[in-house]
């Protein structure tokens, strides 16, 4: 892996060779107005403009880190306080690995060193509707395409303005334009990352943690409301307890203990962030907050190594 100051942007290629992509399913989302990030009227940026901005911000990232970094795009809608709806462009980074609290600062004010406009970032699912663009690993940065089993050819999925709403578009790479790449970065297509035993059995420690806490902040008050119920089920679906072999009490019990001892040390800094904001949406799941729902909270961030403050200045990202 290349340390700081030895990436490097690699000649630009057609997608030829594969290379795995990053497999964490959390992702640190930044959100600007759409008309910022894609452009609009004659101000509109090509696939090839937006992958060259998210290779600034992941070469950097990953100069700093080593770890094997993913940047997309991707959209939605929200309201602003006056509750007017306005359409906002997002991007995403994902990685592979344990980052710190100062690696994460550091991405921050990488991505607002874009100027435009973009927020704090949020630990969330990476967006069902996102398009991946670059890749870094390795020391390099290239653009992603994919390629599923029966396809004649590669094709990317780019972003980009539809008149006042902003859209999802799939390019074969017959039908791609000189803009759709980025000039001096390799285009390769992306797989899945496999997902093996190792990866299972930190995701049943982390299902066991984070449904063994959230049962006891919707139960905290002593009454366990229809919101609450129907969040638990929403979050936790049995079909996700049984997939990873946790439906027997023993077992959750068994990987909540052992949760309590090695999350700390194998989740990354936005990972534990990410439960962080699951416990909270589980303190609100009522439509209030109660102070013995937050001591919970606290309890759970500090089990996974997190101090009261990191806790609180994620926390106030929501308020």
């Amino acid at each position: 892996m290349g340390g700081a100051g030895e990436v490097d942007y690699s000649p630009a290629v057609v997608p030829s060779t594969e290379q795995q992509l990053v497999a964490n399913p959390n992702c640190v989302a930044f959100a600007t107005e759409a008309d910022r990030l894609f452009g609009a009227d004659d101000h509109v940026r090509s696939w090839g403009d937006l992958q060259r901005l998210a290779a600034d911000v992941v070469l950097a990232f990953h100069g700093e880190t080593g770890l094997p970094t993913l940047a997309g795009y991707a959209w939605r809608v929200a309201l602003t306080r006056r509750n007017d709806r306005i359409t906002q462009g997002l991007l995403y980074i994902a990685l592979d690995g344990p980052a710190t609290a100062a690696h994460l600062d550091a991405l921050e004010r990488s991505v607002q060193g874009l100027d435009l406009g973009f927020g704090p970032g949020s630990v969330e699912r990476v967006p069902v509707n996102g398009a991946p663009a670059v890749i870094a690993s390795e020391g390099r940065a290239c653009g992603v395409w994919s390629r599923e089993e029966g396809d004649a050819e590669p094709w990317l999925r780019r972003i980009e303005r539809d008149g006042p709403a902003v859209r999802g578009v799939i390019v074969r790479a017959s039908e791609a334009r000189a803009d759709d790449v980025c000039d001096g970065l390799d285009q390769i297509v992306g797989v899945p990352a496999p997902y093996g035993e190792a990866e299972r059995e930190i995701e049943r420690m982390r299902l066991s943690f984070a449904l063994r806490f959230t049962r006891r902040i919707v139960e905290a008050d002593g009454v366990v409301r229809e919101g609450e119920t129907e969040f638990l089920a929403t979050v936790f679906p049995p079909d996700l307890v049984r997939r990873l072999g946790l439906d027997e009490q023993q077992l959750q019990d068994e990987y909540y203990e052992a949760a309590r001892d090695q999350l700390r040390v194998v989740l990354g800094y936005h990972d534990k962030l990410a439960l962080v904001g699951l416990f909270f949406s589980a303190c609100f799941s009522d439509g209030s907050l109660d102070a013995r729902e937050m001591r919970l909270l606290k309890d759970a961030g500090e089990t996974l190594g997190l101090t009261r403050e990191q806790v609180v200045k994620y926390l106030r990202r929501f308020w």
